[in-house]
This record gives structure tokens, sequence and C-alpha cells, in this order.
């Protein structure tokens, strides 16, 4: 019988043991990423919202009012051709009236996602001009200027070229046109050609702040997916962890390890 009891007992111990090797190899791996964290997280307090933002020289365009007595061209056969059409608004846009239609979203060539929205919503959105009815095309002009009414910085325009992708808005289907500014910063601004919308400024600073991101949000393929496999999988580690340190801590208490000896 006492026998028996000495084999339960190291079968027992070496489950521990070998619980207490993995618990360590594992710790030693998250502390990584926990002090990457921490050196991330420092970074993100210390530059502020406006240089993560890149908002240092941003200026939000204010919404131009709408004129009643000036007679606008409403794009309703070109609605109708959309087919379940949601909802239409009127903006203007550089003195310009522009319709901007929310529909249903389906394979037909041609639909596309807001500049801004995220390409899981079912629905497409179309962007047309109120002087022509036609669809909306934002001229490298238009474009320049909306550019520098979004600037507060002290440099000067310089120079703008058509994009169709950028790396520095991977969301963003384009294209486009991004515009340059001679500044301490080398700002750049970048604007959407099918809606008109300023999508936002980069400079420099930008590389270093998007790998800050991928390291702290874990987001190794550059995605900007928050929620991605790397994350779940470090957190269910930290859960692992937590649990196991509790109960080799419970084990130790249970072993007098906590007890004052002489």
């Amino acid at each position: 019988m006492e026998r028996f009891v000495m084999i339960g007992k190291r079968s027992r111990k070496s489950k521990m043991g070998w619980l207490s090797s993995l618990h360590r190899r594992i710790a030693l791996v998250l502390v990584i990423q926990v002090m990457i964290w921490c050196v991330t997280g420092f970074y993100f307090s210390w530059q502020g919202r406006e240089g993560l933002t890149n908002e240092e020289y941003w200026h939000q365009l204010p919404a131009q009012p709408l004129y009643t007595k000036q007679r606008y061209i409403t794009p309703d056969l070109q609605l109708q051709n959309l087919g379940n059409v949601r909802s239409v608004r009127v903006r203007i846009i550089d003195n310009v009236a522009q319709f901007e239609a929310t529909y249903v979203a389906n394979n037909t060539p041609g639909h596309q996602q807001a500049p801004n929205r995220s390409k899981a919503s079912s629905y497409a959105v179309a962007w047309f001009d109120g002087e022509t009815g036609h669809r909306w095309q934002t001229s490298a002009l238009t474009a320049q200027r909306l550019a520098v009414n979004s600037y507060l910085g002290s440099g000067m325009f310089n120079g703008i070229r058509d994009v169709q992708r950028s790396v520095e808005f991977p969301h963003w289907a384009g294209p486009g046109f991004r515009v340059d500014f001679a500044d301490d910063l080398n700002t750049r601004v970048y604007i959407d050609e099918s809606s008109g919308a300023v999508l936002g400024h980069r400079n420099d600073r930008w590389p270093l702040i998007d790998w800050m991101y991928r390291l702290h949000f874990m987001d190794y393929s550059g995605k900007r997916d928050f929620n991605n496999l790397f994350i779940i999988f470090a957190g269910l580690l930290s859960v692992w962890l937590s649990i196991t340190g509790i109960l080799m801590i419970a084990r130790v208490w249970k072993q007098g390890g906590f007890v004052a000896k002489r």
C-alpha cells in the first residue's frame, strides 16, 4: 500500500514538474511580447494623438452650406440604374454640389466602397456631379485646392501626382492624388479621385509609427487587423499562464513553502 502511495506522489510530482517547465518556457516567449507592448505603449504616450495620426498640420474642412436658390441637376436616371438605393445626401465640395448615393452592392463592375468604409459592408457608394448629373471626377486642380485647404503648416506646395494605390492607406482602393508640401515633416496629403474625400495626411514619421502599431497589436501581416490570430493566441496563452501560475503557487503553499523556517 505504501508503495502505491509513493508511486502516486512521484506521478503527481512528474506532472507538476512538466507543467512548471512548460510554464517557464511559454513565459519566456511571452515576456518578449510584453516588453514590446511596454516599449510601444510608451512611444504612443510620448508621441500623443496628433503625432500618431499625422495630424500636426491637419485642418478638418468645414461643411459648406447649400444654396437653396441654386439649381442642381439630380441624377435621377443614374440613381434608378443603381437599383436599391438606401440614401442620398448632397454636399458641397470645392464650391460644387455633389450627390452621394448609398445602395445595396452587387457584383456589377463599377460598384465600389466608400474610401473610409469597411470592405465587409454590404453597401456601395456612388458620387455624382450636381452641375452635370454625371459621375463625379475629381480633377488635379480640385485635389490641389482640397489638400491646401486641409493643411495648416508653413510649407509650400511641392507638387501633385496621380496614384493608384498607397501602402500608407492599405484599405484604400484608389485611384487618387498625392499632394506634397515642403515642410519639416515632408507632409503628403491623399485625395480620393472618385469622391473628392481627403483621406488624410502622412509624413516621414509614418513608417516608424506604422511599425509601432504592427508590433503593439501583433499585426505582422500589415492588414491593420487588430483582432488577428496572433493576438488572440497571445491572450489565450496569458490566461493559461495565469491559471497554471495560481496552481503552482497553491502547490507551494500546500507544501509549506511560504512558512518561515528557523
